[in-house]
């Protein structure tokens, strides 16, 4: 058996729902798992069942047939609660990078090697400790569907602009070299990441469900750790990965954009302190080049989450189009 990276740990949350097809689970498991123990050693890899007895067995058993460490969470805490106890189990063994990949086939094992290679270049060419690397879709409508792949790129370029805004404030300025070759902003809403041992504990801090008043750690569950990391003066990178051309099973089935988008960036609007107007600024640029805003249907719903993000911090204006004629 060869490890090509016996320093990664590795977490996996896991939440099947109750009424899924008992062989769907099993297949997902599989691919999820089958050649993990090849790739990291096995006791770094946890696999984290997100309070759903029903599927307990089932993942125990895979798990346990490949060596690798099961924990089951009494009660659903959602991904990022389970993301932090994962992390938090890992604390002993002090991996040098932690992964994250979801339990539903679609985070390759063959993309982690690349993901890690980058990690380690930009710790050896910054001199960072707090270090992500996602895993950068080339396609994100074909995983998820057109509209929530719109929210996803609206977020992102929202929140790469707010965390430019909070570090020029600071006299920083966050390099868009380890991404550049994939778009103008990071693929931050991808669930398969790479963070550094340091960056890692921020993350276990900021899912904690124990901390987590704003519930961050289930409908932001990405958002907040690039948050957190960057904030603090850290580094991003993007290397490709593949992905479904749809979900089999997902957590997120429909959009809730409200609780999906709304509330994770009015949190992170807070979080970076930028002011409403500079927001408001943010998120016509970001809206005004998403298709969602000109689409009747979904309209509404569109200019109602940029209200909510606006009221949440505490004013807002109409938005503007930039004139008349294109």
């Amino acid at each position: 058996m060869s490890i090509r990276c016996p320093d990664v740990g590795m977490v996996v949350p896991t939440w099947y729902p109750v009424d899924a097809d008992e062989s769907l689970v099993e297949r997902l498991l599989a691919l999820t798992l089958e050649g993990v123990e090849s790739v990291c050693r096995p006791d770094l890899v946890v696999v984290v069942l997100d309070g759903q007895p029903r599927w307990e067995e089932a993942v125990r058993r895979a798990a346990s047939s490949r060596g690798l460490r099961f924990l089951a969470l009494p009660v659903n805490v959602g991904k990022g609660g389970a993301v932090a106890a994962g992390i938090g189990s890992l604390a002993d063994d002090a991996p040098a990078l932690v992964a994250t990949r979801d339990s539903d086939g679609d985070h390759r094992l063959e993309d982690l090697p690349a993901m890690v290679e980058l990690a380690r270049q930009m710790g050896e060419e910054t001199g960072n400790e707090l270090l992500l690397v996602s895993g950068g879709r080339p396609d994100r409508a074909r995983p998820l569907g057109f509209e929530r792949a719109e929210y996803e790129l609206i977020t992102d370029r929202v929140l790469w602009q707010a965390l430019q805004y909070h570090a020029a404030q600071q006299g920083r300025h966050l390099t868009s070299a380890y991404f550049a070759a994939h778009g103008e902003v990071p693929d931050i809403q991808s669930g398969y990441k790479v963070y550094s041992a340091a960056a890692a504990r921020v993350v276990a801090t900021a899912l904690d469900p124990e901390h987590d008043g704003a519930g961050i750690g289930r409908w932001g569950v990405e958002t907040a750790p690039a948050v957190e990391i960057l904030a603090a003066g850290g580094v991003l990178g993007v290397a490709a990965r593949r992905t479904y051309q749809e979900q089999p099973v997902s957590g997120f089935r429909g959009v809730d954009a409200q609780r999906l988008y709304a509330q994770p960036l009015a949190w992170a609007l807070r979080r970076l302190e930028v002011p409403a107007a500079v927001a408001a600024a943010m998120l016509d640029g970001a809206l005004l080049r998403s298709p969602l805003v000109f689409d009747f249907r979904r309209r509404d719903e569109v200019l109602a989450v940029r209200e909510a993000v606006l009221e949440a911090l505490g004013g807002g204006r109409p938005m503007l189009w930039g004139g008349r004629f294109v």
